[in-house]
């Protein structure tokens, strides 16, 4: 699950469970007056981790008070149309190698900003305004301390094929480098994603070149390997046919259901052996289709991947450990078969070689204090609202973006950086 979905899914379910006003007014296209927030995240803290202690609770909750001062000072935020404006919060200590990729535990904060339908929505002690679980919702969630991954940042829909992935890694990966639309709050936009570092460095670093050579290898290994096994049992198949039990079997057969539409002998017996000299025919062909080449084809579906296979392997011998840390870029030979035909090389080896990047791994600096934010991630949750943010989408009212794109461009980002402790 996604976290904006798991966020918003975890503080519906602790406003539903929190007493509303005995009766209290019914919600309309309104601001709440502060925010809707659970101290402790019970359906987000890890299995094992501690409860927030008092001093930590105090700096979660002014900095979710920060994030309500930073949203109200946009005009579309604080002045509510036909939809109920409402924050909500919640904070938890994050484990070592959970959703956040830290190598030590953090203070993590869900802030959400939401454009809800009135009659999804309930007011609780204080006319603070809370979500209905399963209620019409638009959202926008913001997260100090959480490393972005790099689902959320490479490029879907320009260089998919360039994506290597580390299962199990999350978010370990390497992509082609996303398009950036710009800036803002001192925030990168990318298409799917809003990143902030508290050093202002970017989120990404080169890929190195020896590790996805690795990937590759073993995926390109993989796929020879499997065409290996699908040929040996079509051989199998197709030589053990012509074993004389199987070739008596498939001619009774063959009689028992043709003799009813072929009464005459002669001619039935002729179909017989038609149908046998077919089936030899076909074992000749299967023999000669997992034959390997006398000449090896790349755009072939076994000898392709066996070639770029030897070719990426004569690269990765050739590399020290300097070539192997060394910036990759990526690239496609048309000549290949599409399955093989990506390849990995050192960055400006050729001008359609496109820069492979990863998420950086020291985002989250074990040294510093847990409570410190060293990052913030804004993610879209696959609505691309970056296109719009950064001008190459044209803006529209309504849904998820309608609402987030406005809110991003108008709010204070000075109030935010104080809240979040940064210059």
């Amino acid at each position: 699950m996604r976290p904006a979905v798991f966020f918003a899914a975890a503080l519906a379910a602790f406003a539903g469970s929190t007493p509303v006003l005995a009766q209290s007014a019914p919600v309309g296209p309104e601001l709440s007056p502060g925010v809707s927030w659970e101290p402790h995240g019970p359906y987000t803290r890890a299995v094992g981790m501690r409860r927030l202690n008092e001093a930590e609770v105090k700096l979660a909750k002014s900095r979710s008070d920060g994030f309500y001062k930073a949203f109200i000072s946009s005009v579309h935020f604080r002045t509510p149309k036909d939809r109920a404006h409402l924050v909500v919060s919640a904070a938890s200590i994050d484990a070592p190698d959970m959703r956040n990729g830290a190598r030590s535990p953090v203070l993590l904060l869900g802030v959400g900003a939401y454009w809800s339908v009135p009659r999804d929505v309930r007011r609780l002690k204080g006319g603070i305004l809370a979500p209905k679980l399963g209620g019409a919702h638009d959202l926008q969630f913001f997260y100090p301390n959480r490393v972005p991954t790099a689902e959320e940042l490479e490029d879907r829909f320009t260089f998919p094929d360039f994506s290597r992935h580390v299962v199990g890694q999350t978010p370990k990966g390497y992509f082609a480098q996303p398009k950036e639309f710009g800036t803002i709050g001192g925030g990168s936009v990318f298409a799917d994603v809003l990143v902030f570092t508290r050093d202002g460095r970017s989120v990404l670093e080169p890929a190195p070149l020896g590790a996805l050579l690795d990937i590759e290898i073993a995926r390109l290994d993989t796929i020879v390997r499997q065409n290996a096994d699908i040929e040996r049992d079509r051989l199998a198949e197709a030589e053990a046919s012509l074993a004389p039990d199987q070739v008596e079997a498939r001619r009774a057969k063959r009689e028992a259901v043709w003799k009813r539409e072929t009464p005459n002998a002669q001619v039935l017996a002729k179909r017989l052996a038609d149908a046998h000299r077919s089936d030899l025919a076909e074992v000749e062909r299967v023999r000669r289709d997992v034959a390997p080449l006398a000449v090896p084809n790349p755009r072939h579906r076994t000898s392709g991947p066996q070639l770029a296979l030897a070719t990426l392997r004569r690269l990765a011998a050739s590399l020290d450990a300097a070539g192997r840390a060394q910036p990759a870029c990526a690239r496609k030979d048309p000549e290949f078969i599409s399955s093989a035909a990506v390849r990995f090389e050192p960055l400006g080896s050729t001008p359609d070689c496109v820069p492979m990047v990863k998420v950086r791994d020291d985002l989250l600096d074990p040294k510093r204090p847990m409570s410190d934010v060293q990052l913030m991630t804004v993610p879209f949750s696959a609505a691309r609202c970056g296109e719009m943010l950064g001008g190459v989408r044209p803006y529209v009212e309504g849904g998820r973006c309608g609402y987030a794109v406005p809110l991003l461009r108008e709010m204070d980002w000075g109030l935010l950086r104080q809240a979040l402790g940064w210059p």
